[in-house]
């Protein structure tokens, strides 16, 4: 093979590599700023339907189910602030209204993989996954000092 052909040969690998290089999907990197603006939330779960005494564990039957919709708002720098309408076991709707705003805030955390989690008094905390670019997290919650458990998703207004 002359020079002139090695030459053209190495310069076209050069440029396919380059080509694949700028072509292959890159991993988003995620961080507190990736939510930011309003989601709508909607989450169904279960309640305790009798007091329990901390670290026992509940058949199935002492659980009723609980409903929820809300707006939640993040600021994208780790807090937010969340509207929100609940129904506990097919009884009245709990801030029907809307009148209670916020009825909550609290904070959440974000790594880099998209994965994070979400907290606020008194001891609920919700562990989510960003999709859809920012638009959209999928989520399961547990409140230790009520019992409920919940599974969600919130999309971006």
């Amino acid at each position: 093979m002359s020079k002139a052909g090695l030459f053209r040969s190495v310069l076209a690998l050069g440029v396919v590599a380059l080509i694949m290089q700028l072509s292959l999907p890159r991993a988003q990197a995620y961080d507190l700023s990736s939510l930011n603006g309003r989601y709508a939330d909607s989450f169904s779960g279960f309640h305790p339907v009798s007091p329990r005494p901390p670290g026992v564990l509940l058949p199935i039957s002492g659980f009723a189910t609980v409903y929820e919709v809300g707006l939640y708002t993040f600021d994208g720098a780790g807090g937010f602030t969340a509207r929100a309408a609940f129904n506990f076991s097919g009884g009245n709707i709990f801030n029907a209204d809307w009148s209670l705003n916020p009825l909550f805030t609290g904070t959440y955390s974000v790594n880099a993989d998209g994965t994070g989690t979400m907290t606020w008094p008194p001891g609920h905390r919700r562990n989510f996954v960003i999709g859809a670019g920012g638009n959209e997290l999928k989520y399961i919650g547990t409140d230790p000092d009520t019992g409920i458990v919940v599974s969600g998703s919130m999309v971006k207004q």
